[in-house]
């Protein structure tokens, strides 16, 4: 080809291009990197548009405003109590005590801030995001405070009981309880808190420590056997038999390690066993050497020694027995010598009058006949040695069907009539012949105000079942009471070995109050004489050959008796 001279030359098209495309692309590149990384800086600038967290709408917020917007959102809810339902109870829940706190900063955690992930990238732009808050649990703290929470809410289970009603094991089935489950609660919290109200709790079941088959096996194997027929019993080769009836009201079956045992009361099953030996006349009670008198002389019908079980290993052995099916036992006996044996009956008898005592009274029929009553029946009375006697004890209560009647007697500081009105004459009477005979006073009650019959400070009334009359005979021998009444009078005597020889001193009255007067219309009205109230002090002096060795003193409050005027003419 023909060149003119100075005209440059044109490369081929083809070959330039291909040497420049590797830089075009290169160019592209980094315009579309810097673009993406443009678009990631832009869109972290604020949170996904339509953005909700714990039900608090923060989308196409800063960081701060969602923030701040979070807050104000939850903050209230986060605070209040929970409440928590087992069942059909409910506890509530303090928060803050539980150790429960809403971490705001972490839940926001990457919706703001540059991401270059495609996926995360792509929600931002498109919006629509929505999760839970984020959550500081104190796992101890919420542990301990449901724990103290739930315990008003625990139902306790029931055991199987098994109990002998008529001889019959009567069986009462468990009944299984209910207690918080503590870690399946804390993870329902976990899971729910602010979320739902109120919260489902974990429940557990708490089974009984005794269940209904293991009673029933019990009275299978122990109750069923236990009253299967009477337990044999022999002692000092006579036999008598303890019935079922008798032995079932003595067992109780309680739980020892998730079973139940046979518990015999012990004390009970040795009784019931003297008592059925004893109406078998297998086994006997000793009996007392008893002292009598008749015209001046002295009779000791001897004392009889008895047979008793030795007590020790016995009711054990007893229990085996029931428990099994041979029913026969054989305990050791012993004999059982008389509390008053006819040797020392006869060393206690008396040797002449150690104390007597009188006291006077106007006549009235039904007072007398009443005094007459209860000296005819303390009349004869032989108190041994280290014996102590009760008045009440020795009458009983004083009734019309053992022939007292009505008369009067002192009650709230105003007569009034009872049956047996008037032994209180015999009660003050027995205790100076107590006074006097030097024997230990365990129990006397002088009368509410003072009865001019009587010496003061030393008188004693009684009444039915506890206002007594009580002695201890301390003296050297036994004491034989005799009485003795007449129409005016009873004398109270005490036979037996003389002991002391007592004087009796009295101080003056002190503390003296008036009486009121009082005018009653009612028909059960009983007149009353005025008598001042007032303190004393009597002595009782101990002396054995001329010389002191003891003195004691009984102070005696007396209210005064008020002046009563029956005004009622049907009274008395």
């Amino acid at each position: 080809m023909t060149t003119t001279s100075g005209t440059t030359a044109v490369p081929p098209t083809g070959s330039g291009r291909r040497r420049r495309w590797p830089w075009v692309l290169a160019t592209l590149g980094v315009l579309g990197a810097a673009g993406y990384t443009a678009l990631a800086l832009s869109a972290g600038s604020t949170t996904p548009a339509d953005t909700v967290v714990g039900g608090v709408q923060v989308g196409g917020l800063t960081h701060a405003e969602a923030l701040a917007a979070l807050r104000t959102g939850l903050q209230d809810k986060a605070a209040a109590p929970i409440p928590i339902t087992f069942a059909d109870q409910s506890i509530q829940l303090d928060p803050a005590v539980a150790g429960l706190d809403v971490d705001y900063v972490k839940s926001l955690d990457g919706l703001t801030g540059a991401t270059f992930h495609p996926v995360a990238l792509y929600e931002r732009l498109t919006g629509a995001l929505e999760r839970d808050p984020a959550l500081r649990i104190d796992t101890t703290a919420l542990r301990q405070q449901l724990t103290l929470a739930t315990q008003s809410i625990a139902i306790k289970p029931v055991n199987a009981t098994l109990v002998f009603t008529d001889a019959t094991a009567v069986l009462t089935p468990a009944v299984d309880g209910s207690t918080a489950d503590i870690p399946g609660t804390m993870a329902a919290l976990e899971g729910s808190w602010l979320k739902a109200s109120p919260i489902t709790g974990a429940v557990a079941v708490a089974e009984p420590d005794i269940t209904t088959e293991e009673a029933q096996q019990a009275r299978t194997e122990l109750a069923d056997t236990i009253v299967s027929g009477p337990v044999a019993i022999t002692v000092n080769g006579k036999s008598f038999k303890v019935s079922a009836a008798s032995l079932a009201p003595l067992v109780t079956f309680e739980p020892v390690e998730g079973a139940l045992e046979a518990r015999f009361d012990e004390d009970q099953l040795i009784a019931t066993v003297r008592r059925a030996g004893t109406k078998a006349k297998v086994l006997t009670a000793g009996r007392d050497a008893v002292v009598t008198s008749s015209e001046g002389k002295f009779r000791v019908t001897p004392s009889v020694d008895g047979l008793d079980i030795v007590v020790a290993g016995t009711a054990q052995a007893i229990q085996k027995a029931a428990l099994s099916t041979e029913r026969a036992v054989t305990v050791a006996s012993k004999a059982t010598p008389a509390k008053f044996t006819t040797a020392e009956a006869k060393a206690s008898l008396p040797t002449g009058v150690i104390s007597t005592f009188t006291t006077y009274f106007p006549y009235a029929v039904d007072r007398t006949h009443n005094i007459t009553l209860a000296a005819r029946a303390l009349n004869g009375t032989y108190v041994a040695p280290g014996e102590t006697f009760s008045l009440n004890a020795h009458l009983g209560e004083r009734t019309a069907a053992k022939g007292y009647r009505a008369a009067p007697v002192i009650y709230n500081g105003r007569l009034t009539k009872d049956y047996g009105g008037g032994i209180s004459q015999v009660s003050t009477t027995l205790f100076n012949a107590i006074f006097f005979s030097g024997a230990r006073i365990d129990q006397y009650t002088p009368h509410s105000f003072y009865i001019s019959r009587y010496p003061e400070g030393r008188e004693a009334t009684i009444s039915w079942p506890n206002v007594d009359n009580r002695f201890t005979n301390t003296t050297k021998g036994g004491i034989l009471i005799t009485t003795n009444v007449t129409s005016s009078s009873i004398t109270v005597t005490f036979q037996g070995k003389k002991t002391w020889d007592i004087e009796a001193t009295k101080g003056p009255r002190v503390n003296l109050t008036s009486p009121r007067e009082i005018r009653d219309d009612s028909e059960g009205c009983v007149p009353q004489s005025k008598q001042d109230g007032f303190d004393v002090t009597v002595g009782r002096i101990f002396k054995q050959g001329g010389k002191v060795v003891k003195t004691e003193y009984l102070t005696t409050h007396y209210i005064p008796e008020d002046l009563v005027i029956c005004t009622n003419p049907n009274a008395g």
